[in-house]
């Protein structure tokens, strides 16, 4: 294939467009290792050597890197990865590798998230928020029955009589406008407007 164009990239990167309209993100030292420029023929052995040596094993290792850090859902790896400029077929392998290695776990990181999220949150706005990261409602629904078996989920009306306490809302004295604008914090935070309504 013809290599018809090579763009800079922050960090040393490369992007090189192929004659097929296709994209490779490379270093600038890979591609004078390959002898790759502008017009060139990319050979059938740099081309595998990229797709099977040297992109797969760097987006493995960026994966690590990543879950090293901190935990990351699927969505949040595979959208790393594809804007780190790696193909569809390598961003599927490296997923496969991580979680075969037991770095990956999307239900882990919901019960990790609604234990540490539900003294805070309501369930509506945390749902919201796994939805947000890639998690699938079925994983969500599996974490959340496990969550509440084991006692991990707060109460939510007790959750909402701590906020109104935190921020001094006295339901006796309070104004229409002081209500109006409790019941919007509460509303914001994603709890039901029955028990909003009830308990202020």
């Amino acid at each position: 294939m013809l290599i018809t164009e090579i763009i800079e990239l922050p960090r040393g990167r490369r992007k090189i467009r192929l004659s097929d309209d296709s994209l490779i993100t490379l270093y600038k030292g890979e591609l004078k290792q390959l002898n790759i420029e502008v017009g060139a023929e990319l050979t059938d052995e740099a081309y595998e050597k990229i797709m099977t040596e040297i992109l797969p094993k760097r987006a493995k290792l960026r994966a690590l890197a990543l879950l090293t850090k901190r935990t990351y859902t699927e969505k949040q790896i595979r959208d790393k990865l594809y804007d780190g400029g790696y193909p569809e077929d390598i961003i599927d392998s490296t997923i496969e590798y991580i979680k075969d290695k037991n770095c990956l776990n999307d239900y882990e990181y919901c019960r990790t998230y609604l234990a540490y999220n539900s003294t805070g949150k309501s369930k509506k706005r945390m749902i919201s928020d796994l939805r947000s990261k890639g998690v699938s409602m079925d994983i969500i629904d599996k974490a959340l029955q496990s969550a509440e078996e084991d006692g991990d989920m707060s109460d939510e009306e007790e959750l909402i009589r701590k906020l109104i306490v935190k921020r001094h809302y006295d339901p006796e004295s309070a104004t229409y406008e002081e209500r109006m604008k409790m019941m919007s914090y509460l509303y914001g935070k994603g709890f039901d407007t029955d028990v909003i309504s009830r308990l202020i």
